[in-house]
């Protein structure tokens, strides 16, 4: 995972889709932005997936289960 931080990978993630709405970049720009929105986007699913995950146990370790949700 790169060293930005979650909130910093989403404004980058909003950058780019705002580029990528512009439809001023080439194809080849459009594509490679497009990448990179991908790569950002898989890391903060794996972000917010671990987070959600220590969450749970969290409150399982402590009997909040009935909680959930």
């Amino acid at each position: 995972m790169s060293e930005l931080t979650f909130e910093a990978k989403m404004e980058k993630l909003e950058e780019l889709v705002k580029k990528l709405e512009s439809g001023d970049n080439s194809l080849d720009t459009s594509v490679k932005l497009y990448q990179e929105g991908i790569k950002l986007a898989k890391e903060c699913h794996q972000e917010l997936t671990l987070a959600e995950k220590t969450i749970i146990n969290l409150k399982t370790e402590n009997g909040l289960e009935e909680f959930t949700e």
